[in-house]
């Protein structure tokens, strides 16, 4: 679901019903067994299983240009990328080869990254930017201001192939936890700290639930499957 603005402008949804819950730690209060969650892992599942890029919204269209270097510029306005990010480049124009790259530089209506090849060239160009998805903590069983979302972290998932399944936890995204028993697994400074790690997650009290929405005002064209791994106590 589209929060109703870009992330750019502000993480908070425009309106209370811009949000969907993911999980819920009985925030009803109807469930007295019960007196919070442990959420040690959150990843997200592509709704297709693409071969070339993730076609989750419509891509923005800018031009590029090529001058006798992997360099290339695109123009696309309100982008919002950052470097070190990766896109998906679907030139329509010119003679570039579609490709996905890592942006290297940016500012606020142009981006540069590194390309396979070396040409001279300039054209159109579709650009698959990754989706951000902003995760929200909310105290209460019913919404009734958008003040009540609180934002957590973003997770920006790459349009590329190899990121169909984002963890949370192997991207580092989830908070480290101070929590009183230290989670099975292994640091994520030690050498099998991609298998095994621990130290990341949230600890939520009964009365509260995790919400998430998407950057903008349009939903996605294809979805992610939000998947919360967690045990209550």
């Amino acid at each position: 679901m589209a929060s109703g603005q870009a992330f750019a402008t502000s993480l908070v949804p425009t309106a209370v019903g811009n949000a969907t819950k993911v999980f819920d730690v009985d925030s009803a209060q109807t469930d007295t067994s019960i007196s919070g969650a442990y959420v040690d892992e959150i990843w997200l599942r592509y709704s297709k299983n693409n071969n070339i890029f993730i076609d989750a919204a419509t891509a923005g269209s800018g031009t590029y240009a090529q001058s006798g270097t992997t360099t290339v510029v695109v123009t696309l306005a309100n982008h919002n990328l950052k470097v070190g990010q990766e896109v998906y480049l679907d030139y329509t124009s010119g003679t570039a080869v579609d490709e996905a790259a890592t942006v290297t530089a940016v500012t606020s209506g142009t981006f540069s990254v590194t390309s396979a090849g070396t040409l001279t060239t300039s054209g159109n160009v579709s650009v698959y930017a990754p989706t951000d998805i902003c995760f929200y903590l909310v105290s209460t069983g019913t919404v009734t201001n958008t003040n009540q979302f609180f934002p957590l972290f973003v997770a920006s998932v790459p349009s590329v192939v190899g990121e169909q399944t984002f963890s949370l936890t192997l991207k580092e995204i989830l908070p480290l936890i101070n929590h009183p028993v230290v989670q099975a697994g292994s640091n994520f400074g030690s050498a099998n700290n991609e298998v095994a790690p621990k130290q990341r997650g949230l600890m939520l009290q009964r009365g509260q639930a995790l919400y998430a929405a998407v950057s903008g005002t349009t939903a996605l064209t294809n979805g992610f499957y939000v998947n919360v791994q967690a045990g209550y106590y």
